[in-house]
């Protein structure tokens, strides 16, 4: 018998479904899909949502609800992020996304989402060593990126307005990729963190650990492991820097390993993490596959953690 419990996450850059058979503890996963849909490439300087950007996360929510048939309503547990935590107009999308989920759409905090990231993150981080240690976690969205400290639970959480969607549209302009816009861009984020006054409260870190489709992209390009955890550092961003350079377009980007539907906004997700690095003065960075969904689950499940 199997009791099926669902996580839809409506983000920024991608939707994406996981289904769990929680018969086995603390759950199995079953399947996972996604599309990409880049909703924050729709929202425009006045705050508003496109009827294309909607149009095109509602087409992808059509094909994904079929494989909800089978799970029950009080099991799907669906959240949306900064996208349309910010649009001006969101409630016209969630409406009619509700009606094809069949069930209500929280739209999360970014403290709420950021301590969720930081659950999904401890949920799946397989090195039991560092299960004691002081983490800092970094998740790169499509239209947020969030900060999170804590040992066993989040102590200190931060979200702020930047994301490898909304960097993309703002310093990759016609989809050029040059020195100067990566440079641009990361200065921004150094900017963003440094405003933010955050170097001194984030120094009580032990190990650095990233989630997200960004930083496993970075992380499979930099081919570095320890322990069989992936992970980059400075020397091997740097490298990762001249492979995207050798391309004249983000439409053009192609490298071995990457995702197909991830190149258009790897720069851009690459110019936040090293933006974030030098502001934090970080190094070493791990890669971990729990994030937000995963999170999620485990609070859906376990709703002490």
């Amino acid at each position: 018998m199997t009791y099926l419990v669902a996580a839809i996450d409506l983000g920024s850059n991608s939707f994406h479904v996981t289904l769990v058979d929680t018969c086995e503890s603390p759950y199995r996963v079953v399947s996972r899909a996604g599309e990409k849909v880049q909703l924050a490439a729709g929202l425009n300087d006045e705050g508003f949502l496109s009827q294309e950007a909607m149009d095109r996360g509602l087409d992808c929510l059509q094909r994904l609800a079929p494989k909800l048939s089978e799970v029950a309503i009080n099991n799907r547990h669906v959240v949306a992020t900064n996208t349309l935590r910010v649009a001006k107009n969101s409630a016209e999308f969630i409406n009619t996304a509700q009606a094809i989920l069949g069930v209500p759409i929280r739209i999360l905090t970014g403290e709420e989402e950021a301590s969720l990231i930081f659950s999904g993150v401890v949920g799946e981080w397989v090195d039991t060593h560092s299960q004691k240690l002081n983490k800092l976690v970094i998740d790169i969205g499509g239209g947020s990126t969030e900060l999170i400290l804590g040992q066993h639970y989040p102590q200190r959480l931060q979200s702020f307005p930047m994301g490898c969607v909304a960097f993309s549209c703002q310093f990759f302009g016609q989809r050029k990729i040059k020195q100067r816009y990566i440079q641009n861009a990361v200065e921004a984020a150094q900017n963003i963190i440094e405003q933010s006054s955050l170097s001194d409260l984030w120094d009580g870190w032990e190990v650095c650990i990233g989630s997200s489709g960004t930083l496993k992209a970075l992380a499979a390009l930099s081919a570095l492991e320890e322990d069989n955890m992936p992970y980059l550092d400075l020397a091997s961003m740097a490298k990762i820097e001249q492979q995207l350079l050798a391309f004249d377009h983000l439409d053009d980007i192609y490298i071995e390993g990457l995702r197909a539907d991830r190149g258009e906004v790897l720069p851009a997700g690459y110019a936040i993490l090293k933006g974030i690095m030098l502001s934090l003065k970080l190094d070493r960075i791990y890669f971990s596959s729990g994030a937000l969904r995963e999170g999620v689950l485990l609070r859906a499940l376990q709703p002490d953690t």
